[in-house]
């Protein structure tokens, strides 16, 4: 069977390159046209010989060019700064061997050196998985494998229900599962034998990568995440160890949140808060400009009048993730899945009368659908016809194209649900009560209404028509981790950009190219976001990236400030 697999990754491998010639040609001439233009950045740096040097592993699998550009870039960072660096891909990945060997990094590890001789586990074992709650506590080795095959299987299906009486959907579990198990021994493997200090990925939550994470972490081998911020320039970086690995990259861990509440929300901290949101809803960064609809700047007036809201009554927001996307990995939910949860979330919805509800899809729904050359409409409508049929005269529907702002839409809003959405940093800033349904990176920070379980959650919805708005403290509370999440928390780089294509020419998708601008031994050697991030990978134990530099500013603001008022006084 392993031998079976092996052949046909080769022969898929194959097949691939020999329908993609001017693909390889163009390969070649990048790398070509890299030699000469950034000699100092394709050398090798590594260290072996260096007192105390440390070793790397960037769990790589891809075979996307732009994000093996991002890998080497920071591979040779953390070379020169002392580390030892091996890339994990795929034996059968031809494609990427070839750009990550042109690219400088002489180092490569293959997943199917490490795959077992025999089949990893017994699919009998699943025999026990009755429920949706079975699968999630499914372990392998450690690794959580049933929980990454949900997500995964969730993920290409484009259908956040899962039903498990659909043979079907048991069948792609199973095989999903058994991929899952596989890795998790080929991580076992990898790790024994290249004993690393840190893991370096990108994704670590979908099968197959998220068993890799999990048997790192049960090692004691950190594994660090890299994933996008709301601006172009930036990426957020996160340390994982352990008991902290269901947040998302982007939470704040306690010691950051503890640097935070020492200063609390200065005036500086504020100003700084409101600048990058201003940019981040006036359309700067090309990722929001990519999720961003609407055209027209409503008054609060001329937004109910458009949506036929009584001032006089309350109004409520639901406001869906992605449903399908990243649906498992992080947090806890209160439901089975988010298409329960949204399913029930709209049947309390149309029986309370007392509240004006508007169920908000998710911005990004539509184009992540087109991204993928998905054509059928979301599930989201199919699941609130089979919950309600047509949405009664209280509720109101507001599609990711319907021309209307989110500031403007939080104007007219009393109270937000979600699960774990970012309008549970948005709100909360305004003075809006926001109920949450499950374990998040802000959840249990003094500014939402979480809920420990279904029936909590749903008395919680039931009385959201007398949520009073939030205190002062709580807006504080609320203001100072949208600092931190939004100002301290992101990785500005300058090493290199994300050039994206401009968003007529991009349609649905995050085209980019990602461009050097280090060139020479010396410009890695000056550069400081490469150093910045090499330091903390290697030397520090702080679970978050924050940059100290934006601390230090807004500190040194709120001292002169106080200095000011206290000539004043």
């Amino acid at each position: 069977m392993t031998g079976w697999r092996s052949l046909a990754r080769r022969m898929r491998a194959l097949a691939s390159d020999l329908r993609r010639p001017r693909a390889i040609l163009r390969d070649a001439r990048d790398i070509r046209a890299l030699r000469r233009s950034h000699p100092g950045v394709l050398a090798d740096y590594s260290s072996p010989t260096v007192a105390g040097f440390r070793r790397a592993l960037i769990v790589s699998l891809a075979d996307d060019l732009q994000q093996l550009r991002l890998e080497a870039l920071l591979a040779k960072a953390l070379e020169i700064h002392g580390a030892q660096v091996a890339i994990l891909t795929f034996r059968s990945a031809r494609h990427a061997q070839r750009y990550l060997r042109g690219l400088g990094i002489r180092r490569l590890v293959f997943y199917e050196d490490f795959i077992p001789a025999k089949p990893a586990w017994d699919a009998a074992s699943l025999d026990a998985c009755r429920t949706v709650q079975d699968f999630k506590r499914f372990t392998f080795h450690g690794a959580r494998v049933g929980r990454q095959a949900l997500s995964t299987v969730v993920r290409g299906a484009y259908e956040p229900r899962i039903d498990l009486d659909d043979p079907t959907l048991r069948q792609r579990l199973e095989a999903t599962i058994r991929y899952a198990a596989e890795s998790a021994v080929v991580g076992e493997g990898v790790l024994a034998h290249e004993q690393p200090d840190v893991l370096l990925m990108m994704e670590r939550g979908y099968a197959g990568l998220g068993s890799i994470f999990d048997i790192a972490l049960d090692r004691g081998t950190p594994v660090i995440q890299f994933h996008s911020a709301h601006r172009d320039d930036a990426f957020i970086l996160k340390r994982y160890t352990g008991e902290e690995r269901d947040l998302a990259p982007k939470s704040i861990a306690p010691d950051t949140w503890a640097r935070l509440l020492e200063d609390g929300l200065t005036p500086a901290r504020e100003q700084a808060l409101e600048a990058e949101l201003d940019a981040r809803d006036q359309g700067r960064w090309f990722l929001a400009k990519r999720i961003r609809h609407a055209g027209t700047a409503r008054t609060a007036d001329e937004l109910r009048e458009l949506l036929g809201l009584d001032p006089d009554r309350p109004v409520a927001g639901i406001f869906p993730h992605v449903l399908w996307d990243a649906s498992m990995f992080y947090g806890t939910d209160i439901y089975p899945d988010q298409g329960k949860w949204f399913t029930e979330t709209i049947r309390l919805a149309a029986d309370d009368e007392r509240v004006q509800w508007l169920v908000k899809l998710h911005p990004a729904l539509l184009w992540k659908l087109g991204n993928e050359g998905v054509s059928a409409e979301p599930a989201e409508l199919d699941m609130i016809r089979s919950t309600v049929g047509e949405l009664p005269g209280h509720m109101r529907l507001l599609l990711p194209q319907d021309d209307i702002r989110n500031g403007d839409l939080f104007q007219v809003i009393d109270a937000g649900i979600t699960i774990r959405g970012t309008v549970g940093i948005e709100l909360p800033p305004l003075g809006i009560p926001v109920l949450t349904a499950g374990t998040s990176d802000y959840a249990g920070r003094g500014f939402t209404i979480d809920a420990a379980d279904v029936g909590e959650y749903e008395r919680n919805v039931r009385s959201i028509a007398e949520l009073p708005r939030l205190t002062p403290e709580q807006v504080e509370l609320a203001k100072l981790y949208a600092y931190g999440m939004f100002c301290v928390r992101p990785w500005r780089f300058s090493s290199f950009e994300l050039d994206f294509l401009p968003l007529e020419e991009a349609g649905d998708t995050l085209a980019h190219r990602l461009l050097w601008h280090v060139r020479t031994r010396a410009d890695l050697e000056r550069a400081e976001d490469l150093a910045s991030f090499a330091h903390w990978a290697l030397d520090s134990d702080d679970a978050d990236y924050v940059d100290e530099a934006e601390l230090a500013s807004t500190r040194a603001l709120a001292a002169d400030e106080q200095i000011r008022l206290d000539d004043l006084a």
